[in-house]
């Protein structure tokens, strides 16, 4: 009961982006930006687990814009915010989305909520939905337990699965062909990682 009292609290759009804010959200996604470019005029980009749409911003006006989550509290919150976008009530692991019609999967935060079993199942989709070119674009906080803050902070996070950056970068290598990895630190530790689909071989 308490639990979902306080999800709720925290899916308000204010609370939730201020929260975001304080944990050093505003920095990392500056530095994710910086790998964001390339996009064609009308590119789509799909935002999975976008929550309340804050990765809108990180886009050009002329992209297409899909929100997918699977918290309803959190999209009816990015359509009070009227981001520039389309609000899609989906699970990672099984997308509503045609096959080879997405320019960019983008997931920020998203993969330490997910067991092993349904991580494999979103990066098989995030490959599936993707155009031929496509990009697969993931940031998330990874598991380094010799560090207090990254410790503290996992403490309180909803999710329960964190990983090594190493697990998230052989899993993703499993599905697709890595354009870019970097590590860095704001309080937590973070991985950013870029795949393409495989090249088929005939």
């Amino acid at each position: 009961m308490i639990k979902s009292l306080i999800h709720r609290i925290v899916a308000i759009p204010l609370i939730y982006d201020l929260i975001q804010t304080l944990v050093g959200a505003k920095q990392v996604r500056q530095r994710l930006q910086r790998q964001l470019t390339g996009l064609n005029q009308n590119a789509v980009v799909m935002d999975i687990g976008g929550g309340t749409g804050l990765n809108r911003a990180l886009f050009p006006d002329h992209i297409r814009y899909i929100c997918l989550d699977n918290d309803p509290v959190k999209l009816s919150g990015l359509m009070q915010k009227e981001v520039d976008g389309h609000a899609l009530l989906g699970d990672a692991g099984k997308m509503p989305i045609p096959t080879g019609s997405v320019d960019m999967v983008i997931c920020t935060s998203v993969t330490h909520h997910l067991l092993d079993d349904v991580l494999v199942q979103f990066f098989q989709e995030a490959m599936r939905v993707l155009k031929p070119d496509g990009r697969f674009v993931v940031l998330d906080a990874v598991w380094l337990p010799n560090r207090i803050p990254s410790r503290i902070l996992w403490k309180y996070d909803r999710g329960s699965f964190p990983r090594p950056a190493q697990t998230l970068h052989d899993t993703l290598s499993q599905y697709g062909k890595e354009l870019h990895w970097e590590e860095f630190t704001i309080l937590h530790r973070y991985i950013i990682g870029i795949f393409k689909k495989h090249e088929v071989v005939s």
